[in-house]
């Protein structure tokens, strides 16, 4: 039948409009045609910006025409086909991370994590990321913070004992470091509170006088009051009813602290800073992102044997040590750490201080600051705060 199928049985027949259309023969190849393809969009690359990658910049730079091949293989960039096959391919995400160390990670590196069961609602790892306005009109200024519980207290159930705050009031930023004495349970309440009362303490001051006149003395004497007033309520009174002493008290709360004050208006291109140290935490700074400057002399520099003793709140000598004054320039890191950090840094000269040049010359994002901070590096697993502050060009 002409435009029909033969009928079968139990079939409906085919008519010739539902026919599909008849089979075309491929075109024929011309070799001399050539065809222009969309070309593949790289996302672009900075070789000043090593935070966004797992290898250095430069060799990424070398490696661009590979492109298929990811940064890093357990979590590789989309490259899923773009909805308008007109345009070009465009990535949909990109990104990676691998947790940092710096030479011999040690064992610890890959021991697991187990919260402290007393202490829920305190986080392994706080940090902050924020630009700092100033209210003069001068140019602003980038912080970075964070505070990560140590190796060591992670494996063995034990809460992050330090701590960090800051303050600006466009006039002047207000930065702390609390680093909790370790033999104390409670250190870490101790940590808190200096940080964060010493610095409304310090912004408070500073109302009425300059940063050269404040009186640090009595800055610890009102921070150890608060102190022994916040143990005495919190452990157990004596049989004897007395109040627990200050040593008591001591035992059970007890903290460094390092308060830095960096004026936000330049004189003659710097700012003022002033820094005062109670305990083993340290300030520096990186010097046009090239090399570390102690503020203060480094921690068990020239002996034989390291010591661990420190100095803490509640208990403060009658006269406090004298502030540092230094100067940031519009090119330097100002830095403030906790001995987690300071004793890999050593005098600065080492890969730890390398590694922190390196990553630290400029604002990171805040995610990848915490993870620098976290690196890892054999025999040093103890708590790490780190604040740094960075004046931002006009």
């Amino acid at each position: 039948m002409t435009g029909l199928e033969p009928a079968v049985p139990g079939r409906k027949p085919v008519t010739a409009r539902e026919q599909p259309p008849p089979r075309q023969e491929p075109a024929a190849i011309d070799p001399d045609r050539t065809v222009q393809l969309p070309k593949r969009q790289l996302p672009a690359i900075d070789p000043e910006r090593t935070d966004q990658f797992e290898v250095p910049a430069q060799q990424l730079i070398a490696r661009a025409p590979a492109a298929a091949e990811p940064t890093n293989t357990a979590e590789p960039t989309n490259t899923a086909e773009p909805t308008n096959a007109a345009g070009p391919e465009v990535a949909a995400w990109l990104g990676a991370f691998r947790s940092f160390s710096v030479g011999d990670p040690g064992r610890a590196a890959g021991a697991p994590s187990y919260p402290d069961p007393k202490n829920w609602d305190r986080p392994d790892t706080v940090l902050d990321g924020v630009l700092l306005n100033a209210a003069n009109g001068s140019t602003a200024m980038q912080l970075r913070a964070a505070s990560v519980r140590g190796r060591s207290h992670r494996y063995e159930s034990r809460t992050r004992q330090d701590a960090y705050a800051y303050r600006c009031d466009g006039r002047f930023i207000v930065a702390a470091v609390a680093d909790g004495v370790s033999a104390a349970p409670l250190s870490h309440v101790a940590a808190n509170i200096v940080s964060r009362q010493g610095c409304n303490l310090v912004a408070k001051r500073l109302e009425t006088a300059p940063p050269e006149a404040l009186d640090w003395s009595e800055i610890l004497g009102v921070l150890a009051g608060i102190v022994i007033g916040s143990g005495r309520s919190l452990l157990p009174s004596r049989p004897d009813a007395e109040e627990l002493g200050p040593f008591e008290v001591a035992e059970q709360l007890s903290t460094t602290v390092l308060f830095a004050v960096v004026q936000m208006r330049p004189v003659d291109g710097y700012r003022p800073v002033h820094v005062f140290s109670y305990g083993d935490t340290s300030a520096w700074i990186l010097r046009s992102g090239t090399h570390w400057e102690p503020l203060q002399p480094v921690k068990n520099e020239g002996t034989v044997v390291a010591s661990s003793d420190t100095k803490g709140i509640p208990i403060v000598p009658r006269q406090a040590p004298p502030a540092i004054r230094t100067r940031l320039g519009s090119e330097d890191t100002l830095l403030l750490v906790t001995d987690g950090i300071g004793d890999p840094l050593g005098d600065g000269t080492g890969p730890v201080g390398a590694f922190l040049a390196q990553m630290w010359r400029r604002p990171p994002e805040p995610l990848a600051f915490a993870a620098h901070v976290d690196f890892a590096r054999k025999s040093h697993d103890d708590d790490r705060t780190a604040v740094a502050i960075w004046p931002t060009s006009a």
